[in-house]
Parts: structure tokens; C-alpha cells; sequence
């Protein structure tokens, strides 16, 4: 069974700072053995944070970009709590549940996604 990880922007973050967790996790995708999906928002989240995090996200080879979509704003929007920065990370996962698919959220900041059902996975 292969993992898929959805990278949020400070796991993007920690990915273009080289963390040897997030960048295992890539290296996986690079195999085959895994998938990484990099959220549209989080990336331009993760350049907010780190100048340079999100267009490095953006240029991964490997990496699956998932936009924006109007679906996964309708989740969003039903959840008023959840803060913008987390939201397109967050849509995907409840997508995943809908279509029941497996998929960790990765995350340094795990924080933000209290209350959106979502628990994200935290190596540090």
C-alpha cells in the first residue's frame, strides 16, 4: 500500500528547508512508493512563510499540485472555523473521507486544523 501526504505550507516549508522527514516522504514519491499532493494555497502560503518554500513546491517534480476547487471551497466554507491558510489542505483530506480513500494531512503546525476533524500527522 502506497502513502499518500497532503503537504501543508509549513510542511512545504519544512520541505524546501530540507527536513529529513518531509523530504524522505518525497523521495518515496520519487520511487513510486508514495504520492505527495501540494495544496495551491498552501503553496502560496508556504512562499508567505519562507520566501522561495512555495515556488520550490511549485517546481517538484514529483509532487501531484492539486488546485483549488470549487468543491473544495464549498467544504471549506462550511466549516467558518478553519483558518484560510489550513482550509485547501484540510478540503482534500474531507474529500479523501467522502471517496474513502486513505491520505495523511503532514503537518508542523497541527494547531490550525483543531476542530476540522482532521488530524494531521506531526514528525517533529
Amino acid at each position: 500500500m502506497n502513502l499518500t501526504a497532503v503537504l501543508d505550507h509549513p510542511a512545504l516549508t519544512a520541505l524546501y528547508r530540507t527536513d529529513p522527514f518531509v523530504t524522505g516522504l518525497y523521495i518515496e514519491a520519487s520511487r513510486g512508493t508514495g504520492r505527495v499532493l501540494t495544496p495551491s494555497l498552501s503553496v502560496f502560503a508556504a512562499e508567505r512563510q519562507g520566501a522561495g518554500a512555495g515556488k520550490h513546491a511549485a517546481s517538484l517534480w514529483f509532487a501531484e499540485n492539486v488546485s483549488f476547487s470549487t468543491a473544495h471551497a464549498v467544504d471549506a466554507m462550511g466549516r467558518p472555523s478553519v483558518d484560510r491558510p489550513v482550509a485547501h489542505a484540510a478540503a482534500i483530506a474531507w474529500q479523501a473521507v467522502k471517496e474513502g480513500e486513505l491520505m495523511r494531512v503532514l503537518s508542523l503546525e497541527p494547531e490550525p486544523y483543531a476542530g476540522t476533524g482532521i488530524r494531521p500527522l506531526n514528525p517533529t
